[in-house]
């Protein structure tokens, strides 16, 4: 029987060893996925760190670039252990799951984050104190913006809806769960500038389990036989037979200067400029589609296609 020691990394980046590789295993604990599941939560949190690195670049207006550093399975105490005091903690609610999660932000992190929320430069200081009210409303307001993106990549497996219920700073202050429980922690690598940290997002696995265990009878990696293919592709033009679209009919655009803009007063008449026997643009989705003639269908304002653009292209 190995010694107890806290298992190691189930869904870790592989080393280019195969010596590396080894991890030791206890037996008496047994990882409770399979490795279905483990691939399964490994796109989802890659698909997480993409899209969480585009919105603290966009939202702070810095070099950021977040990565998958590892999925684990511990217990709650053992993460727990792992985080540092004070920290930026936010207690979720993961419907439809059950019970509660938990997303946590290094002090690191999260002061550069403020601070360029509020215009600095991202510099790190007060590292020895948790965060104001003001700075904790801010982080929630990001928090609350990568909850959709964490909504987004977990699609392929549930609908979510992440909801904040609880800000904390202290980790023994944030129970999600007890000390015993097993827990999924995804280990996030964060860079912003110079400043770099892990985040971590903790689940534990009985608000997993009904999502996976619906994943182990419908696998999305169980081989498909030869009419899979073609019955996907008639599911999927059902589908987008059903789905609606925006469809506009466009004149031709006018130019203004500013100065005939910052004039304008109610009654005004703008000339639009465009020829009455000249087609309009049908956009679909905001993309140029149809050329056509306005008229007139009974009662109500009408236009004929007379042209499509790819004819034009061609």
């Amino acid at each position: 029987m190995p010694s107890k020691s806290a298992p190691a990394p189930f869904g870790a980046k592989q080393g280019s060893s195969r010596g590396a590789d080894a991890q030791p295993y206890d037996f008496r604990r047994p990882n409770k996925f399979s490795r279905d599941h483990v691939r399964a939560l490994q796109m989802v949190c890659e698909t997480f760190s993409r899209h969480l690195s585009t919105l603290l670049a966009t939202t702070l207006n810095s070099v950021a670039n977040v990565s998958l550093a590892s999925v684990e399975q511990i217990t709650y105490d053992e993460y727990v252990g792992t985080l540092p005091n004070p920290s930026y903690l936010a207690i979720l609610s993961l419907h439809p799951l059950p019970g509660a999660a938990m997303f946590q932000f290094p002090l690191t992190i999260a002061m550069v984050a403020v601070d360029r929320m509020l215009g600095g430069s991202g510099p790190v200081t007060h590292l020895d104190r948790s965060l104001t009210e003001i700075e904790s409303n801010l982080m929630r307001s990001l928090t609350e913006r990568a909850l959709r993106e964490l909504s987004y990549a977990f699609e392929s497996l549930v609908r979510l809806e992440p909801e904040i219920v609880q800000q904390e700073s202290n980790p023994q202050f944030a129970q999600i769960a007890a000390p015993s429980d097993m827990t999924v922690v995804l280990t996030l690598d964060v860079r912003i500038n110079d400043q770099r940290a892990q985040a971590t997002l903790c689940i534990p696995f009985d608000s997993l389990q009904p999502v996976l265990d619906n994943f182990a009878s419908q696998s999305l990696f169980a081989d498909r036989g030869d009419g899979a293919p073609e019955a996907f592709g008639r599911n999927l033009q059902d589908a987008l037979r059903t789905t609606s679209v925006e469809v506009n009919v466009r004149f031709n655009d006018v130019t203004l200067t500013s100065t005939e803009i910052v004039n304008l007063v109610v009654g005004d008449i703008i000339p639009l400029r465009h020829g009455l026997e000249e087609p309009v643009t049908i956009s679909v989705g905001g993309v140029p589609c149809y050329r056509a003639i306005t008229g007139r269908k009974g009662r109500r304002l009408a236009c004929l296609i007379v042209s499509s653009e790819r004819d034009e292209l061609a």
